[in-house]
C-alpha cells in the first residue's frame, strides 16, 4: 500500500475533493481499514451530525466505506479512548478534517493518538483537511482563540507529522486564501494580514510557512519523495522572505521545500 500524507486547505467533502480522495484511496484494498476521526470537531453539538455527512459523503460521492471513530479526552472513559487509538493503530487510512486546530492537537497528545498517527504514515495514509491539517505542522496557529477570543497572535508546537514524513518543517495554515469577511480581511485562516505579519515573525528561521487555499490540496508520497499539488487554489511556501506557490497538477520533488 502507498504511504500518502495528505493536506487540504478546506472543501474536503465537496464535490471539488471526490476526484483527489478516490485517487488516494486507489491504492487501498476494498479489505483496508478506514477511518474518520471525528476529534478535530469532537467538541461541538452537532458533532454527530457532522460526522453523518462525513460518511454519507464518502460513502455516495467517493464510493467507499469509511469507519466512524469517536476521540476525545473529555467525558471519555479511559476504554473508549483506548479502543479509539487501538482502531487508529489497525487502520490503512485516516481521515480527519474541520473544526478547532489546538482542540485535536490537545487530544491527540492528551490520548497518545499523535504517536499512533505517525505510525500509520509507515503503513498507509493520512488525509488531514482544514483544522486537521494545521495540527500537522510544527507549529500551530489557534485561530479560535485569535480570531474569536481576541487572543494576541501566538503558536503552540505542533504534531509535526508533515516533518517527521517529508523533512519539510514548516506551520500549515489552511484556509489561506479565504474571503469570508467581506469587509474585514480573514486570509489566512481568518486570522488576516496584520496578525499573520505578527505570527510570521514569531516563527524561528528555520520553520516555514505552508499555506493551503481553500478547496486546494497537496498529496505526499511518502514512498518516492514526491508532491503533487489538486484543486482551484495555490500552495504558497514561505520562508526566509523568499516565496513560492504551486498550482492545480504541479508536481515536484519533497526536497524542494526543504531547503
Amino acid at each position: 500500500m502507498p504511504r500518502l500524507l495528505v493536506l487540504m486547505g478546506s472543501g474536503e467533502n465537496s464535490p471539488a475533493m471526490v476526484t483527489p480522495h478516490q485517487k488516494v484511496l486507489k491504492g487501498y484494498g476494498k479489505n483496508s481499514i478506514r477511518l474518520n476521526l471525528d476529534t478535530p470537531y469532537g467538541f461541538q453539538e452537532n458533532a454527530e451530525i457532522l460526522t453523518e455527512r462525513l460518511v454519507e459523503y464518502f460513502a455516495n460521492s467517493v464510493g467507499t466505506h469509511v469507519m466512524p471513530v469517536r476521540l476525545r479526552h473529555v467525558n471519555a472513559t479511559p476504554s473508549e479512548v483506548a479502543s479509539a487509538v487501538a482502531a487508529v493503530r489497525e487502520a490503512s487510512w485516516v481521515f480527519a478534517g474541520p473544526g478547532s486546530p489546538t482542540y485535536a492537537l490537545k487530544t491527540w497528545q492528551a490520548t497518545g493518538a499523535d504517536r499512533a498517527l505517525k505510525d500509520l504514515l509507515n503503513r498507509g495514509a493520512i488525509v488531514m483537511a482544514s483544522a486537521a491539517a494545521m495540527s500537522t505542522g510544527a507549529k500551530v496557529m489557534p485561530v479560535y482563540e485569535m480570531y474569536k477570543v481576541g487572543d494576541d497572535p501566538y503558536w503552540l508546537d505542533g504534531l509535526n507529522l508533515l516533518e517527521s514524513a517529508t523533512g519539510i518543517r514548516a506551520a500549515v495554515v489552511a484556509h489561506y486564501n479565504n474571503t469570508q469577511g467581506g469587509t474585514h480581511d480573514t486570509r489566512f485562516c481568518f486570522v488576516g494580514e496584520r496578525r499573520m505579519k505578527v505570527l510570521e515573525n514569531q516563527l524561528d528561521p528555520d520553520i516555514a510557512i505552508l499555506g493551503i487555499d481553500e478547496h486546494t490540496g497537496i498529496s505526499f508520497d511518502l514512498d518516492n519523495g514526491k508532491a503533487e499539488v489538486f484543486g482551484k487554489g495555490v500552495i504558497t511556501y514561505k520562508k526566509g522572505g523568499l516565496e513560492k506557490t504551486c498550482a492545480n497538477k504541479a508536481v515536484f520533488d519533497t526536497k524542494e521545500f526543504t531547503l
